[in-house]
């Protein structure tokens, strides 16, 4: 089981506060990864994702449609969970930025459609 409810995740990835950190740290990790080696292991899927989280289709918008994505990982969810009261401040207060970008670049390769295999050849 995960250490919050689906219910508490969702509520989470709603909160403004939250969505609006999770799209900097989004944007931070995007301009790490256009900075990378070419050989990086699945470089153009990542690199694609990366020009698309750098040119969104919503410029006004402050959340994102990757937040579920990491409102659902589990390093959030553990730092979540030891938030003080289940409001969607407290959880949200309880996420360090360093959490937040940790849990984007660990998301980063299944978001962008880089399979294990393309990362590690010998794992198949």
């Amino acid at each position: 089981m995960p250490a919050l409810s689906l219910t508490a995740m969702h509520t989470l990835a709603l909160y403004g506060p939250f969505a609006a950190r999770v799209r900097m740290a989004w944007t931070y990790v995007a301009r790490q990864v256009l900075d990378e080696d070419p050989a990086t292991p699945g470089n153009p899927l990542r690199v694609s994702l990366a020009r698309s989280v750098l040119n969104p289709s919503d410029l006004t918008g402050a959340t994102s449609g990757l937040t579920p994505v990491i409102a659902t990982c589990e390093t959030v969810l553990t730092a979540a969970a030891g938030a003080p009261s289940p409001e969607p401040a407290a959880l949200c207060d309880a996420v360090t930025d360093d959490q937040l970008i940790t849990a984007v670049k660990d998301a980063w390769n299944i978001t962008a459609g880089v399979t294990p295999a393309l990362v590690d050849p010998s794992a198949t």
